[in-house]
């Protein structure tokens, strides 16, 4: 085998490790998809006293200045009880409530069986339920990885004036290899449709950004979008110098598509010929000359 061959060898097979990677991503958003539509079938009234029997919060709280607001919409409310209940927890409760679940657990299995090109055949609640249990506990895994690592990024603090998203990314990259180990890192990670910022376990991506112009940010939302058909989780960083680039907006669309937005407040400040950067999270004021 020459050696062009081989590279095409290996490309063939990266390729379809990564072809069956954006599958399960997509399996695991339908068993998503599949728990928030039983739970919609529920009434809000119902809802809420679910999430009270369970201890589920329905507030949201700001992580940086501790401002706590009630969910309101039934939408909202929905997306809360599917990131804290396991899609059994779901099913045993549609069946206490008699909630019909069924035709959704059936077309879960059609999906599947078409995602990945296996036989049609015939198969009993019971063994279908198992499959996506599993799923469903794979997504909560990733999930619980993801809310960990937004812990560990809220106290990151840059050093010096980020230049640009790069000196920003390796250094965000160089505190996760402390925090959660140098092998879980992975920086400028490729893959078949782009590059991850930063890749930790090889399931969570993180992108980073300097808040300079809008464009910057509306390539972020392309960036997210892309990340989500590949990884399970998506938390995208970035880091806010006080330009008017309507952050908020672009917040709420991050949100959106399902990603996790960290928002790393930041103003620059002109000191004779100094430059420096106040960082405030909460009570917090940080000050890097």
């Amino acid at each position: 085998m020459g050696f062009k061959d081989f590279l095409k060898k290996v490309g063939d097979a990266t390729k379809k490790v990564a072809e069956r990677a954006a599958k399960e991503v997509k399996w695991r958003k339908k068993v998503g998809e599949a728990k928030r539509e039983i739970l919609s079938r529920f009434t809000v009234k119902r809802l809420e006293r679910i999430a009270n029997s369970k201890r589920i919060s329905l507030y949201e709280e700001d992580p940086f200045t501790g401002e706590r607001e009630r969910l309101r919409s039934k939408g909202a409310i929905v997306d809360r009880l599917a990131s804290n209940l396991s899609f059994q927890e779901v099913v045993d409760l549609a069946r206490r409530y008699k909630i019909k679940y069924s035709d959704v657990v059936q077309e879960l299995e059609k999906f599947r069986q078409a995602l990945f090109e296996e036989k049609q055949t015939k198969r009993q609640e019971v063994e279908i339920l198992e499959d996506i249990y599993d799923a469903d506990q794979s997504v909560r895994e990733s999930e619980s990885e993801s809310s960990k690592l937004l812990e560990v990024i809220s106290e990151f603090e840059p050093i010096g004036i980020p230049k640009n998203e790069e000196d920003l990314k390796f250094q965000l990259a160089q505190w996760l290899s402390g925090q959660v180990g140098k092998d879980a890192v992975k920086v400028e990670y490729p893959f078949e449709h782009g590059k991850v910022d930063i890749l930790v376990n090889d399931d969570v991506a993180i992108e980073v950004k300097v808040a300079r112009g809008k464009q910057s940010l509306k390539n972020l939302l392309g960036e997210v979008y892309t990340d989500k058909m590949y990884f399970s989780s998506v938390i995208t960083v970035v880091f806010d110098i006080g330009k008017d680039v309507g952050l908020n907006f672009f917040e709420k669309q991050i949100r959106a598509l399902g990603a996790k937005a960290i928002i790393i407040p930041a103003q620059i400040k002109k000191s004779g010929r100094r430059q420096e950067i106040v960082i405030r999270q909460g009570k917090r004021r940080i000050v890097i000359r």
